[in-house]
């Protein structure tokens, strides 16, 4: 009888999450009972979802699917480094990129931020189900802000805003081809990175994960992708983005898939494993280039200033400065995946921190609960000015 209770209010919550995540309609409902099997994964760490002790526990028991680097910029020995040299999946952290790239051609005079972008060509990027909502609601905050004119247009710095705020992959993606692989690719040779991906657009990766738009099943295809190289899995990405962008009937056909399948037409463990082949970076890498942004030397002190811009938008809209001084961040929550880069100082320490934390490759029921109630933004933000947090988090990775 407990077995079977405890099974009922299991079920019951995750019912509840499930709707949550994804809202109350016939479309979810048949997704949750496809996918009840994969929902049973990670059952035995729910209950470490509930509390940031509990999530402290998690990280120290479970390697493989975290890494935590909290940097101060004037004390060393108050590093958290925690499998900082792994890679792992960046999802929207490499917008990071993107905004750094964006912020170089202003200060060089390339691009104008007030240049009118047309909504309508950044619609051209958007997969049916894939954070299609994302984009609506990115659009209809630039709606309600009076910020898009007659003819549907906004400033290119309004599209950049969004893109960050509200994970727009559409955005995204336009920013991509506004900036030119070429010059982003710059960005990264100037930074100095060695283990960190170019960024890649979003509805190409999507495309060349789709099984059905390549006549197999999800398994052949992930395995295939799996043993190509790095640079051959680069240019078919790009080739079907600019396919998807230009080519009408590809585009067609590549919405017709889309909706039919309702994203990937995948279980939950699927959809998670293919973020594998996202491109990746390591906390160590995104931690230092936090430290350098904390410091305004990202590139230069002008370019750090405009990126700081536009990262700072959790500390006005989350009314944080009862706890910090300054705040900013990059946050991507995905199934299976929950990480953020940010830097900022507390009003109590003054103490100036740069941040990785990477949880990838979640167990399925574990980041349903996890997600809900964005646990790992609460966390990185306590991180930099809760000392009790600092060493729940030390004591638990010091057992390693």
């Amino acid at each position: 009888m407990r077995i079977l209770k405890f099974a009922g209010t299991f079920f019951g919550t995750l019912l509840l999450i499930f709707l949550i995540v994804f809202g109350f309609n016939l479309d979810a409902l048949t997704t949750l009972f496809n996918n009840s099997k994969d929902l049973q994964e990670g059952q035995q760490w729910v209950s470490k979802a509930t509390s940031l002790k509990g999530l402290t526990e998690y990280i120290g028991e479970n390697p493989n699917h975290a890494a935590v680097v909290s940097r101060s910029g004037i004390n060393p020995d108050t590093t958290i480094s925690y499998q900082g040299e792994k890679a792992r999946t960046m999802g929207t952290l490499s917008n990071l990129f993107l905004i750094t790239t964006y912020a170089r051609l202003i200060e060089k005079g390339n691009i104008s931020p007030k240049e009118l972008i047309s909504l309508n060509s950044t619609d051209r990027y958007q997969l049916p189900y894939i954070d299609a909502s994302n984009h609506e609601n990115a659009k209809a905050a630039l709606s309600n802000e009076g910020i898009i004119n007659s003819e549907n247009q906004v400033p290119l710095d309004q599209i950049v805003q969004k893109a960050i705020i509200y994970n727009d992959l559409a955005f995204s993606d336009y920013l991509f081809h506004k900036l030119g692989k070429a010059e982003i690719d710059s960005t990264i040779s100037i930074l100095g990175l060695s283990n960190t991906d170019m960024p890649l657009p979003f509805s190409g990766l999507y495309i060349a994960l789709h099984p059905k738009m390549h006549d197999t099943t999800f398994s052949a295809r992930f395995k295939k992708l799996q043993n190509w190289s790095k640079d051959r899995f680069q240019d078919s990405v790009l080739s079907a983005t600019k396919h998807f962008r230009d080519n009408n009937q590809f585009h067609k056909k590549v919405i017709s898939v889309f909706e039919e399948q309702q994203g990937l037409g995948t279980g939950f463990t699927e959809r998670r494993d293919a973020l594998n082949m996202f491109p990746k970076s390591t906390a160590d890498e995104l931690s230092q280039l936090m430290v350098q942004l904390e410091q305004d030397s990202l590139l230069s002190p002008a370019i750090s200033r405009r990126v700081k811009n536009i990262m700072d938008w959790p500390y006005e809209r989350q009314s944080l400065n009862n706890d910090f001084k300054h705040y900013g961040a990059i946050y991507d929550n995905r199934l299976g995946l929950l990480n953020g880069i940010d830097y900022g100082a507390s009003v109590y320490s003054k103490e100036p921190f740069g941040q990785a934390v990477f949880f990838d490759s979640l167990q399925v029921a574990f980041w349903f609960h996890m997600s809900s109630n964005l646990m790992h933004q609460d966390y990185q933000q306590r991180l930099m000015w809760d000392p009790a947090l600092r060493k729940a988090t030390q004591k638990e990775i010091s057992t390693q």
